[in-house]
């Protein structure tokens, strides 16, 4: 990584070079340009008794130049004057091409194809194709040389694009002033083209510029830590209420809750005199199948060790791209860290073993590239493949370990010689999905740099159609040590299983003599589904009442179809807004219920259930709360065929005594009932019904009071 990192210094170094470089060329191309001048002014400072001479001017107002070998008669004219009027002022070669091109431009002409042209008539032209004369070279030295010096392409094509608008602005800035030489503004762009050429382009170029830069970023998601030690246990005895254990612990590692659900709960600072660091030995179970530890003789005290060998290598060394596991075992709960470099102390090592949580076990899991791999990044090989792990631990007092317990392996450096292995993807295998859905993403991880593919028939590598979009850099891993390839899988049916087939190739960039490919697919398996459905909620349309402030509503659903007949999760909101949706306490089955507790009102809540598949189906449901807190009402009493009749306002059960109010009302005489509301019992003149009624809802009269007190009487 260091010989990487320097490499690429040493690039942007050169980019910034050639950059400088471009703005001091570019500024002398921009800053050394030419100035037009008419005929007559060039022919006076080259000949001035030619300016004594009254010769007739050409259609344009040129003045012709005798060639010196002519004596100075004007005998070509006819032959120095081209057809459209762009006269030759300049003496030609036996081509009829012009042989000066100083005197030419010096003349008022401008150079084009070996013919001196009249400017007189176009006066922006001759700046004009100078500047595109320089911009074309201009550009072409920077295409030649910005890939030599490791500039990137886009950044190429930005100073190629600002090196050719500058030096063209420049060339139309002098051109405007040449053509309006009374116009102040004109003046001012003629006289400053270069300076204007020069903004231009630095415009273009920031515009245009793009630096990218390529960083590997590692972070940690760790758990919280209490502070070590027991210093402030005891603040948590101190409070108004009873310290809790969660409390206790979050004051120091070494503090504990004793005396746990007495009175006297008291946390407290355990094993305050804790001194020694930790114990460090290897840890047997921590290592895979076909790997063991033995002594390592080879490490200095105080430091201690083992080495890992793999049993089925020759040389006992690890195969590369394979998953390698080692950890140790502590005599006291710890946490422990790793590092590749001998570190001064606990705290300046790299990595927690275990997600900083402390153990009385910890392991540590890794994948090493092989040193090819690490040769085709231009990386060299250290220590001829052996390599070091420093261990140190730290107890909850803050006693840490001061010598290191070193692990030493070795990579086997021969050629890889096994294909990649597809350790896991993204979704699970044989998962469901949704219904109508016909495309997903898949992530692939891979134990190893390897370009993949898959289809939906089990091909050869080379016969599969669909690419994926892979990690082929030895150092684009992730947390796992595992390298990822992406892609979309499409043609997915419902109703059925969709069935993939996965083959990668490694070694990414080498001669495909070198590479290995799978033999076998990995397959992987989507399943289809149906719409998910709910069949039925509640309640709905319902009024609930009781005899409580709050009531106790359940709510309920039943869904179908979907994934397993309807096996799904379902959540309720008041709201229906996404994020307010709460789970039903019972679900996770066809069957779903909710319990609530609401105070009178009206409600509305929206259900929305969702399968494994991802199927989803919503409802409404209405309602109203009452509550009831009084005993039922005897609206009416009268006779009827032999019988007196009581009449309530509400479903009721009534009971009747003849010896006054105060009775329970288990203790009374059932009174018969028809319609719920319409209560019957014996016509007697002779006796004094005290009579009481009860809802559904248990409310009753007080103890020594009576819903109605009835005596029958024959008047």
């Amino acid at each position: 990584m260091e010989k990487r990192g320097k490499h690429l210094k040493v690039i942007s170094l050169f980019q910034i070079i050639l950059m400088i470089s471009f703005v001091f060329s570019f500024s002398f191309i921009l800053g050394s340009g030419f100035k037009v001048v008419s005929a007559q002014e060039q022919s006076c400072s080259l000949a001035p008794e030619l300016c004594e001479q009254k010769q007739s001017a050409t259609p344009h107002g040129t003045n012709i130049i005798p060639d010196e070998t002519s004596g100075g008669e004007d005998e070509d004219t006819e032959d120095d004057t081209t057809e459209g009027g762009n006269g030759d002022i300049c003496s030609k070669d036996f081509l009829g091409l012009c042989k000066e091109e100083d005197k030419c431009t010096g003349q008022g002409g401008f150079w084009y194809g070996g013919i001196c042209n009249d400017i007189p008539k176009f006066p922006l032209l001759g700046p004009i194709f100078e500047s595109f004369k320089h911009a074309l070279f201009v550009v072409a030295a920077i295409q030649l040389l910005g890939p030599l010096f490791g500039i990137s392409e886009e950044n190429t094509n930005a100073l190629s694009k600002s090196a050719a608008v500058g030096i063209i602005s420049k060339g139309i800035a002098e051109g405007i002033g040449q053509k309006f030489p009374d116009s102040p503004i004109a003046k001012f762009l003629g006289d400053n083209s270069a300076w204007v050429g020069f903004g231009i382009g630095v415009l273009v170029f920031v515009l245009t510029y793009k630096r990218e830069k390529q960083e590997t970023i590692t972070f940690s998601c760790l758990p919280w830590q209490a502070p070590t030690g027991g210093g402030d246990c005891e603040k948590c005895n101190s409070k108004d209420f009873p310290c809790s254990e969660y409390q206790c612990r979050s004051l120091g590692q070494s503090c504990e809750l004793i005396n746990k659900g007495t009175q006297e709960e008291k946390c407290v600072w355990i094993n305050r005199n804790d001194v020694n660091p930790p114990i460090i030995q290897a840890w047997q179970d921590a290592l895979l199948n076909d790997y063991k530890y033995a002594p390592d003789n080879a490490v200095s005290p105080p430091d201690r060790g083992v080495k890992i060998l793999y049993e089925k290598s020759p040389d006992n060394c690890v195969p590369a791209f394979t998953p390698l596991r080692f950890g140790v075992t502590l005599n006291e709960p710890a946490i422990c860290k790793l590092d590749i470099l001998r570190k001064d102390n606990f705290n300046d090592m790299a990595l927690f073993m275990s997600s900083s949580l402390a153990r009385y076990n910890h392991s540590y899991a890794l994948s090493l590239p092989s040193a090819e791999a690490l040769l085709s990044e231009n990386i060299s090989i250290q220590n001829d493949g052996n390599f070091e792990l420093y261990v140190r631990c730290q107890d909850s007092n803050g006693n840490s370990n001061t010598a290191n317990f070193q692990f030493r392996y070795c990579v086997d450096q021969g050629p890889d010689t096994t294909p990649p292995l597809i350790v896991t993807t993204s979704l699970l295998n044989n998962v469901p999905i949704a219904f109508n859905q016909s495309s997903i993403d898949l992530e692939v991880y891979i134990n190893e740099p390897a370009e993949c593919r898959w289809d939906h028939n089990d091909r050869a590598y080379e016969s599969m159609e669909q690419s994926m979009s892979c990690s082929t850099n030895v150092f684009e891993f992730n947390a796992q040590m595992l390298y990822k390839c992406s892609t979309t899988l499409t043609g997915l049916k419902d109703r059925t299983e969709n069935n993939f087939y996965f083959r990668c190739k490694d070694k990414p960039g080498f001669q495909e003599s070198e590479r290995n490919e799978n033999i076998e697919s990995y397959k992987f398996t989507l399943i289809g589904t149906r719409p998910l459905v709910i069949d039925s909620v509640e309640p709905n349309d319902e009024v609930i009442k009781d005899s409580t402030t709050p009531i106790k509503v359940t709510i309920k659903a039943l869904t179908s179809s979907g994934y397993k007949e309807g096996e799904s999760i379902c959540y309720y909101s008041d709201s229906g807004n996404d994020n307010d949706y709460i789970k039903f306490f019972n679900t996770n089955s066809f069957e779903h219920s909710q319990e609530l507790f609401l105070s009178e009102g009206e409600y509305e809540y929206f259900i929305r259930c969702i399968d494994l598949g991802g199927n989803a189906d919503t409802n409404k449901i209405n309602f109203a709360v009452e509550t009831d807190l009084t005993s039922p009402l005897v609206v009416r009493v009268y006779k009827e065929d032999n019988f007196l009749k009581l009449i309530t306002n509400e479903k009721a059960e009534c009971v009747y005594s003849t010896f006054g109010c105060n009775y329970e009302f288990t203790e009374g005489t059932q009174i018969n009932v028809i319609d719920e509301n319409n209560h019957f019992t014996n016509w007697n003149i002779n006796l004094n019904l005290y009579v009481k009624c009860q809802d559904d809802f248990g409310n009753q009269p007080l103890p020594n009071q009576c819903s109605i007190v009835v005596k029958a009487s024959d008047f």
